[in-house]
């Protein structure tokens, strides 16, 4: 079992909280799409301090989603419908995840364009989403989590904790 993970900012105004089962996860859909990026949808739910997102839920990338070495270009097909079932349970887009396989996890400009884009964009209805990168390649994975506020500087947040 993988231990899960807390990412947070020095003022602790921000934390993500992701479960270890969702990390395998994430590294098994990496596995799969080597050598090229890979990405998806981040879902879950709020603290009541609305400090921390917790991530529950990981949609791989859907279909029409197209990749390379260097760009991933998540899809569209099935994530409304999927967003509208796990909204029913109380459970929220919070975000994307991609990977930059045998590369660092630091964003790039492409990602920062991408993550203002759905912070300003009223139908994500995700003014603070979340960007989960995995970088590197089996066994030797690296993790940054970033948290684009609504006309604010991106923020990265750092690992604090490990939880068995």
């Amino acid at each position: 079992m993988m231990n899960d993970l807390i990412f947070a900012e020095q003022s602790q105004r921000f934390k993500v909280y992701i479960p270890g089962y969702l990390l395998i996860e994430i590294q098994k859909q990496c596995i799969l799409a080597y050598p090229n990026e890979t990405g998806g949808i981040l879902a879950g739910k709020y603290s009541r301090e609305l400090d921390c997102a917790y991530i529950s839920e990981l949609l791989k990338a859907p279909p029409g989603s197209k990749s390379g070495r260097t760009w991933f270009l998540r899809g569209i097909k099935g994530i409304k419908k999927k967003l509208d079932r796990l909204w029913n349970k109380k459970t929220y887009y919070l975000g994307e995840w991609h990977y930059h396989p045998d590369n660092s996890s630091t964003l790039s400009n492409q990602d920062i364009k991408q993550m203002f884009s759905i912070s300003n964009n009223p139908n994500y209805k995700c003014p603070e989403p979340i960007l989960f990168i995995v970088g590197g390649k089996q066994n030797s994975w690296e993790y940054s989590v970033y948290v684009f506020p609504q006309c604010e500087k991106y923020i990265h947040l750092n690992l604090v904790e490990l939880h068995s």
